[in-house]
């Protein structure tokens, strides 16, 4: 029997929606891991969190899985969140295929940084999302009227070209904000350059792989990301430098350094976090995640502060306050009702590093201006 035919028959007699649903149920041991926070709140969370990474899934491996046809569409937003999701990021994406030719246009609008990333697997293939090529900002050659075309292919071309490889599977579009308020997105679109007009009908050998390949994404991005939040509970309130090949491996954009720990603070407590100084970067921001590295709900609440938002001192340094409720700091951050997550800090095309200083105090000092004037710097 080929291929072809087992998937079908798998169809036919229901084992393919069977596994589909074992294997979902299985991911569920995920959120009870002995590791995590065992309150409802935290389950509740983890419970949601597999249901929204679920619906990414789909939108990969099922809704718009053909790269002859491929849709940008977004696979994290304001609600389907994972892996320290960025506040101040519009993402989208699509699936490629490393044997076709394609041509991105776009206008520039005001965002204040693009690049875009082919990638060669995804986490439900072992756990990674190789990159394949890169393109950004600082190599994008734009029209004075702010269009511009990027050719993607595995075999070089001439002007902007965002390299493949044979084994390259989809292209994601990072767009950064410094003020989501002010600021436009890029418009873009993206064609496979082929002579056909209309995509096949639906191809159940096709779908049969999709549901399998939808549960796998499921599966290796929880496991993935559960794991990356139990090693920073080694450094709790902290912020060390993470390995950069970790975040390669992971899709991590190259032009980025990436600080990772988890937090937890009392009622009574603040996490103060400090920059010595701001080094000549692009960008740079700090944001507060829950235990499931989902951003905050950004949409109602101050959950991040960048290079555009921040309030510098005089000297040159930034001091960014995490605290449950206000205490009138303006480079205050909130937990949102989250008494422990995850933390990230992000350096953006930065000349040098500057590794953020972290303490705890108490509410009270911060009332009297004590421990913001304790500073080590």
């Amino acid at each position: 029997m080929t291929d072809t035919k087992r998937a079908e028959a798998r169809l036919m007699d229901g084992s393919a929606w069977d596994e589909f649903c074992d294997r979902l149920k299985a991911v569920g041991r995920h959120v009870a891991r002995p590791e995590i926070p065992a309150d409802p709140f935290t389950r509740a969370e983890g419970y949601r969190y597999l249901t929204r990474v679920l619906r990414s899934a789909f939108d990969i491996f099922t809704e718009h899985a053909d790269p002859l046809f491929p849709v940008l569409y977004r696979p994290c937003d304001e609600m389907v969140k994972y892996g320290g999701d960025d506040p101040d990021k519009y993402l989208q994406k699509c699936v490629v295929s490393g044997a076709c030719d394609y041509r991105i246009r776009g206008k520039r609008g005001t965002i204040q940084s693009l690049s875009f990333l082919t990638q060669g697997s995804n986490f439900g293939q072992g756990g990674t999302m190789m990159p394949t090529g890169f393109l950004d900002t600082d190599s994008l050659r734009v029209e004075p009227d702010g269009t511009f075309e990027i050719l993607v292919s595995a075999n070089p071309q001439p002007g902007n070209w965002l390299p493949m490889t044979a084994d390259s599977q989809a292209l994601l579009i990072r767009q950064t904000f410094g003020d989501r308020s002010k600021e436009k997105i890029a418009e873009l679109s993206i064609e496979c350059l082929h002579d056909r007009k209309t995509p096949d009908p639906l191809d159940p050998a096709k779908f049969e792989r999709g549901l399998a390949a939808a549960v796998g994404f499921l599966d290796g991005t929880v496991n993935l990301f559960c794991d990356w939040s139990a090693r920073y509970q080694q450094s709790l309130n902290a912020l060390p430098q993470e390995d950069p090949e970790i975040c390669r491996r992971a899709g991590g954009d190259p032009a980025i350094a990436y600080f990772n720990s988890y937090w937890a603070l009392a009622p009574d407590e603040a996490l103060i976090v400090e920059l010595s100084h701001v080094p000549d970067c692009r960008a740079w921001s700090l944001q507060v995640c829950n235990y499931w590295m989902e951003s905050l709900d950004y949409r109602y609440h101050r959950t991040n502060v960048n290079k555009s938002t921040a309030k510098v001192e005089p000297d040159g340094s930034v001091r960014i306050v995490i605290a449950h409720e206000d205490p009138g700091h303006p480079n205050w951050i909130t937990t949102a009702g989250h008494a422990n997550g995850t933390l990230l800090f992000r350096l953006t095309g930065a000349k040098s590093i500057v590794e953020p200083k972290t303490r705890v105090v108490r509410i009270r000092e911060l009332a009297g201006k004590r421990a913001l004037a304790d500073s080590p710097f």
